[in-house]
């Protein structure tokens, strides 16, 4: 079956003054992939984000959004094909979940829009796919970092678009919720969606992952499926350290050698 490609991103670099941040990259996300962006702080993997939200503009290269270049779209636009769930975040005031969830309306009827009925039928539906509609009456600030993101992710539910980018969506989350995210973001793909997420953990990259791209020094150096892309050799040139690759039941895991020194 033919893929039906979403974004593409061809000989794109960006820097920083006096800081190259990405040079050349070549990328594409393809409909019904959940694709992991690994690599170490500082590869510009955040960036390459960044740019496919039109957030910052590249120096040079081309970005295109389904058949049009990204320049052409209004960050509006931009909202009715993707959905962005960043890392889980408190806000200045004291929304309820149910408010929060309905803000994903705001990409089709703006930001002035009276929230209508049919608007609160699709937030209470998208808490109800996370699992959280007990939640909706319950502060967002307070709630735990694992209950936030998994607030983010139906108000990007409520935005009624199949593509999703997450940067480092664990970031702060203990173990448990953790894997639960991650769980639910398989759930979701396995319902059609599409994932672009970026990751510091090889793990989560091999549990979840249709394709893994690594990024290091600016540069994408491997593309392919996780258990090709992540080996004992490319974990030794990324973050330079020494793992192994164990299967167990099936799945692949990465654990790191312990170094001199390490009790």
């Amino acid at each position: 079956m033919e893929l039906k490609n979403i974004i593409t991103v061809n000989d794109l670099h960006f820097s920083y003054p006096k800081h190259s941040v990405l040079n050349g990259i070549v990328f594409n996300l393809n409909r019904g992939e959940v694709v992991s962006l690994l690599g170490p702080n500082g590869c510009g993997k955040s960036t390459l984000i960044r740019l496919i939200l039109k957030l910052i503009q590249p120096h040079q290269g081309e970005i295109w959004l389904e058949n049009k270049t990204l320049h052409r779209y209004s960050h509006r636009e931009i909202a009715k094909h993707i959905a962005y769930i960043p890392q889980y975040n408190n806000v200045p005031f004291n929304y309820s979940v149910l408010e929060m969830v309905m803000m994903g309306r705001v990409a089709k009827h703006g930001f002035f829009a009276s929230p209508s009925a049919k608007d609160a039928e699709v937030a209470h539906e998208s808490l109800r796919r996370i699992g959280i509609d007990d939640l909706a009456s319950r502060p967002f600030g307070h709630l735990s970092g694992g209950q936030k993101q998994m607030v983010l992710l139906a108000r990007a539910l409520t935005q009624e678009v199949n593509t999703f980018i997450m940067d480092e969506p664990v970031s702060g989350l203990d173990y448990g919720n953790q894997i639960r995210l991650l769980e639910l973001i398989s759930d979701l793909a396995n319902q059609g969606y599409t994932f672009l997420k970026t990751t510091h953990y090889p793990d989560h990259a091999l549990m979840v992952s249709s394709r893994v791209v690594v990024m290091n020094e600016g540069r994408i150096i491997a593309n392919g499926l996780p258990e090709e892309v992540i080996t004992s050799n490319r974990i030794r040139e990324v973050y330079g350290i020494e793992a192994d690759l164990i299967t167990h039941n099936t799945r692949t895991w990465c654990i790191p050698s312990p170094t001199k020194g390490i009790r």
